[in-house]
């Protein structure tokens, strides 16, 4: 099951750049600028597909880790191109930033329409989270939940092990299903303060006091971040309902839930960048813990797959891809509005498009670069985390 997961995962992230390179090359097209490729994968090319009417070549290429838009007039070593009326370079400020945004703008409005229809038709939350200020439909708080009538009966129960997923730290300390822990290091636990006592006590030895056998108790020590890898069971004393609203009340919805995950992810954001640049050990290491990407989402996907929820499976997607186009909005160099940005200094200061365009071209490579290692060092730590993989190293 996890290897078709990974697949089904590879496709669905490469329909996510798709969408981000067509969105791009729509709005050069419709501006007037000419595309002169649409890869399918990364070079090198194996062959070219076709020739659009326009002009496009449509190419199939050797890296399948996504899809590329070469927009002409974006290489200034190509001087033919460059400074050809219908290139990048050349056109008008209010095309660049269309070519450039359209993307985000376009994932915003359908992700407004998904999210429409996901409320109309009516879904469970993905998940609840520790964290109070979410306002979130689909990871929302209790709180929240409580103060929009989606949660009935008693917030507080005990803790109870619904599952237990393959390879997890939760197997390897042989935690049952079934099994209901009531206390950790003496500190009494409900459903609510579950996880934010458990993640207290990273890195240090944890005894979980057991409801079934008060006589036996389960000790070992959870590496940091302390994530068990199982899944509690819903509260017997409360029930969340479906976030379902009437179509006009669903648009509204769609909104708000697009603005409460801006909001979420810059949070996010902020807070990785304070620790991480705080320069402090323990700051820094928490920042680079709380980082997660392909590996935690085939997780996810796992999840969700196994709980049969299917339209919460294409709504996590949609959620991701929201997150990419929230991300792109962040004033770093290489991301859609850090070169937005570019293209205001250069026609506020007047720089020569072509000095501009080769010193973007290096900024750019060096930050493309730095995303790759991130990358793949999120990768690794993943791996480490949420398969259990020792590395050698």
């Amino acid at each position: 099951m996890s290897i078709i997961l990974v697949i089904v995962w590879i496709l669905m992230f490469m329909l996510l750049i798709l969408s981000h390179e067509r969105w791009h090359m729509q709005a050069a097209k419709k501006t007037w600028v000419k595309v002169n490729e649409f890869g399918i994968g990364l070079p090198p090319r194996i062959c070219k597909l076709w020739t659009g009417k326009d002009g496009t070549e449509y190419t199939l290429n050797a890296i399948p880790l996504g899809w590329f838009c070469a927009i002409k007039g974006e290489d200034p070593t190509n001087t033919t191109d460059f400074f050809a009326k219908d290139g990048l370079a050349m056109a008008k400020l209010w095309k660049k930033m269309i070519i450039i945004l359209w993307w985000v703008t376009m994932n915003i409005i359908v992700a407004w329409l998904l999210f429409t229809i996901l409320f109309w038709h009516g879904s469970q939350p993905l998940g609840v989270t520790a964290d109070e200020t979410s306002q979130s439909y689909l990871v929302p708080s209790i709180s929240f939940l409580q103060k929009e009538w989606f949660i009935s009966g008693g917030i507080k129960s005990w803790v109870k092990i619904q599952e237990v997923l393959p390879n997890s730290f939760a197997e390897s300390i042989n935690l049952q299903p079934e099994t209901i822990i009531y206390a950790i290091n003496d500190i009494p636990v409900m459903s609510d303060t579950f996880i934010t006592t458990l993640t207290s006590f990273a890195n240090q030895d944890i005894v979980f006091d057991l409801w079934w056998d008060p006589g036996f108790d389960l000790r070992f020590t959870c590496p940091d971040p302390c994530k068990l890898g199982a899944v509690i069971s819903p509260n017997a004393d409360y029930k969340i309902k479906d976030i379902k609203f009437w179509l006009k009340w669903a648009m509204l919805a769609g909104l708000h839930e697009i603005w409460s995950e801006w909001s979420l992810t810059f949070k996010v954001f902020g807070k990785l960048w304070k620790n991480f640049f705080s320069f402090e050990k323990d700051k820094m290491k928490e920042a680079t813990d709380a980082l997660a990407w392909p590996v935690w989402a085939i997780k996810m996907w796992e999840l969700f797959y196994q709980q049969w929820w299917r339209i919460a499976y294409l709504a996590f997607a949609w959620m991701i891809s929201l997150a990419l186009a929230i991300f792109n909005l962040l004033p770093i160099p290489a991301l859609d509005w850090g070169r937005w940005i570019g293209m205001i200094l250069q026609s506020t200061f007047h720089i020569k498009p072509e000095k501009y365009a080769k010193g973007e071209s290096y900024v750019n490579a060096a930050f493309f670069y730095l995303f790759l290692l991130v990358g793949v060092l999120i990768i690794l730590k993943d791996l480490v985390v949420y398969r259990w993989l020792p590395l050698p190293f």
